[in-house]
């Protein structure tokens, strides 16, 4: 009798432990997984925000000329979701005119920072939010992440962003729309 009631214990516990993951949940991004270590984690992206007292539309057409301004093509345009930008877009060496490496942190090699020579696939989007008083709120968020060209992987590596293109980012937003 024992025996038939740790067989229920243990068959209940093993069918507890296979329940699927909360899909609501937002999860930091997988880098690495290997049965030798185990799963590594990067940092959850964090978007750049600013405050701005214009209306949701206006801040919308000043954003989308802020991504042609950049040489950014915008591949996701959703007003109802209130998200503009581009999800998955590649740049070597320069990002709006200035070099990979004021943006983008890969780390260094022998020959200097690894974002100078990496093909940098990048996703930029920016959300442009009311805030239920006539204003807007912007949130642009960043995620680069590096492939080194000069070998035979085809492994895209995490990379970190500086904060300076987002930050770069809302400052145009708000010349074009004649703010500080």
């Amino acid at each position: 009798m024992r025996r038939v009631f740790l067989l229920f214990v243990l068959a209940g516990c093993a069918s507890a432990g296979n329940a699927p993951p909360d899909e609501s949940t937002s999860r930091q991004p997988v880098i690495f997984t290997s049965k030798e270590t185990g799963t590594l984690y990067g940092e959850k992206p964090l978007a750049a925000t600013a405050q701005l007292a214009v209306a949701p539309a206006t801040v919308w057409f000043a954003v989308k000329k802020v991504y042609t301004d950049l040489d950014i093509p915008v591949d996701v345009e959703n007003p109802s979701a209130r998200q503009i930008g581009n999800a998955n877009f590649a740049k070597m060496r320069q990002l709006a005119g200035r070099p990979m490496t004021e943006f983008v942190d890969c780390g260094s090699g022998m020959t200097g920072p690894k974002a100078a020579t990496y093909k940098i696939y990048m996703s930029l989007l920016t959300m442009v939010i009311p805030d239920g008083k006539g204003g807007t709120s912007v949130q642009t968020t960043f995620v680069p992440t590096g492939q080194d060209m000069t070998g035979n992987s085809s492994d895209r590596l995490p990379c970190a962003t500086t904060g300076r293109l987002e930050q770069n980012f809302l400052d145009r937003v708000k010349a074009n729309l004649g703010q500080k």
